[in-house]
């Protein structure tokens, strides 16, 4: 095992620690206020949509009626023009005793539908650009952003360790804010798993993989783990920056934008007429069945009219047709994935379903939320698999990523070398073994204190196992009084107040792996 390898002093340190040690302040300091920086992006985003869906069925149907005005009006010019070439006289028109003059108030009331169609119409292309524009600046940060196992870790933890307790009235409010941007960074990583262990059947997919990635090469998008975690010589190679580029692009981009804008339509009246004045209260199925409906259409609405394609100027015929091509291509595959969320086991919609599911135990909304929850994330999915509501390839991805406690969970281990009892919270992606997770142990003696070292947590020292438990020096009398049955706890409690992000994240590259005490070596 990997862990058991792994160098745990000063003077076996790699000689790259160091280095990116002195950097990690700053982009600890630099990753907290980016995910901040995503939150209000997608506030943002979010109070456009919702003047979008208050406003759209009035300017579309006033668009609708001028178009109509405006062809109806050329109809009758073009009718009359016709026929005094033909006959060399103006028509008769009933109700009217000039044609001539009739023909003149008939253009100057085509020319003025005609100037407010497309003052409507620069409006509307307007508001499109900048609604494309937000989400499009959204993802380009996003994914500037995530690259790497270590990032990923580190992003997906600060955002789980900054939720509310249970007990804050904010907490259902917060984590929604936070819940899309969560929900996308998962998606990512996910789809980053299975584009090597899976054969996409959606001819997007499939073909945009084929252009990037050659069969005789295997690049990864994690590069940071693969050199530091793996002594493989067939493992995937760090992706040359100019696939990235296109990657990122081509496949992850609409990949992200269909992650985010997932529950857009929640923020239409007609969610809202649903939801009434507390949209965090439980829905009886009748109504839940009637919001997911109005998601749906609404979110499609927002993607289709609200977003579109957008209006540009280009040098060429050529470039404009490559343009479009580009943008129709990426809008149905947003939309196709999105569609494919209601289907259960569906290779796209899986993409997103299983990292909504995950998320909704992560940042629960429900206002009982009790913390305990997030460790049953593992084992609803296990079940989700066994019953095929999920495709079982996706969720063994996703399992071996978030192994069986979450980032930012905590959890008691027993030292290895003192057989005392610590507490730890869970620190990276990717265990080597999902039910022995990496982490800090951030206390010594019970007293708080933090190293720069990861510490793999056996399956042995983990109080959250009953064999642990029995199998431990500690009597089950002890267990009682001390733990009375809770054998995690909440991590969220101590983050920043006696768990700083800065130290908590500093890692200097090392590992040790914590096997379960000996008292006859103690």
């Amino acid at each position: 095992m990997w862990g058991e390898m792994l160098l745990d002093s000063k003077s076996n340190k790699p000689s790259w620690a160091e280095e990116k040690l002195s950097q990690i302040p700053n982009m600890v300091s630099e990753i907290s206020r980016k995910i901040t920086d995503f939150r209000q992006s997608y506030r943002e985003l979010v109070i456009n949509a919702e003047a979008f869906f208050e406003e759209y069925p009035t300017d579309y149907k006033k668009l609708t009626l001028l178009k109509h005005k405006v062809k109806t009006y050329q109809e009758q010019i073009d009718y009359i023009d016709n026929y005094r070439k033909e006959k060399g006289t103006f028509p008769a028109i009933k109700g009217h005793s000039s044609a001539k003059r009739y023909l003149s108030k008939l253009v100057a009331q085509q020319s003025a539908s005609d100037m407010e169609l497309r003052e409507l119409e620069t409006r509307l292309n307007t508001q499109s650009n900048n609604r494309y524009e937000l989400l499009d600046h959204l993802t380009d940060h996003m994914l500037d952003l995530l690259s790497g196992e270590r990032i990923f870790s580190q992003f997906l933890g600060t955002i789980a360790l900054s939720t509310p307790s249970p007990k804050e009235k904010v907490r259902h409010i917060r984590n929604e804010k936070y819940k899309p941007i969560f929900i996308t960074a998962l998606t990512i990583a996910l789809f980053e798993e299975v584009r090597t262990r899976h054969t996409f059947d959606s001819r997007f997919l499939h073909d945009e993989l084929k252009k990037l990635f050659p069969s005789d090469k295997s690049y990864s998008l994690m590069a940071d783990k693969l050199q530091q975690e793996r002594e493989d010589s067939s493992a995937p190679e760090a992706m040359p920056g100019d696939i990235k580029l296109a990657y990122r692009e081509n496949i992850l981009k609409p990949l992200a934008k269909a992650a985010l804008l997932q529950s857009i339509g929640m923020h239409s009246p007609e969610a809202n007429d649903v939801l009434g004045h507390d949209r965090y209260r439980k829905l009886d199925q009748q109504e839940r069945e009637r919001l997911l409906s109005i998601a749906d259409k609404k979110t499609s609405d927002y993607l289709k009219i609200g977003i579109g394609i957008p209006t540009m100027r280009f040098n060429s015929r050529e470039e404009r047709d490559a343009y479009l091509s580009h943008e129709k291509k990426q809008l149905a595959f947003i939309l196709n994935t999105l569609k494919s969320t209601k289907y259960t086991g569906h290779e796209l919609g899986d993409l997103l379903r299983i990292p909504m599911t995950y998320a909704s135990f992560m940042l629960s909304t429900k206002q009982d939320f009790d913390y305990r929850q997030i460790y049953r994330a593992y084992d609803i999915l296990e079940q989700g698999k066994a019953d095929k509501a999920y495709n079982a390839v996706y969720v063994d991805c996703f399992l071996n990523m978030v192994g069986r406690f979450p980032l930012g969970s905590g959890i008691y281990v027993i030292q290895q070398e003192s057989g005392e009892i610590e507490r730890a919270i869970v620190s990276s992606l990717y265990p080597a073994d999902p039910d022995e997770p990496t982490c800090k142990i951030i206390t010594r003696r019970q007293i708080q204190f933090l190293s720069q070292a990861e510490v793999v947590v056996s399956k042995g020292s983990n109080l959250f196992f009953p064999e642990s438990r029995e199998a431990s020096h500690y009597e089950s009398e002890f267990f009682d009084a001390r733990y009375k049955d809770e054998f995690t706890w909440n991590a969220t409690d101590v983050w920043e107040n006696q768990v700083p992000a800065i130290e908590f994240w500093k890692k200097d590259g090392t590992r040790r792996y914590n096997g379960s005490f000996n008292p006859d070596s103690y």
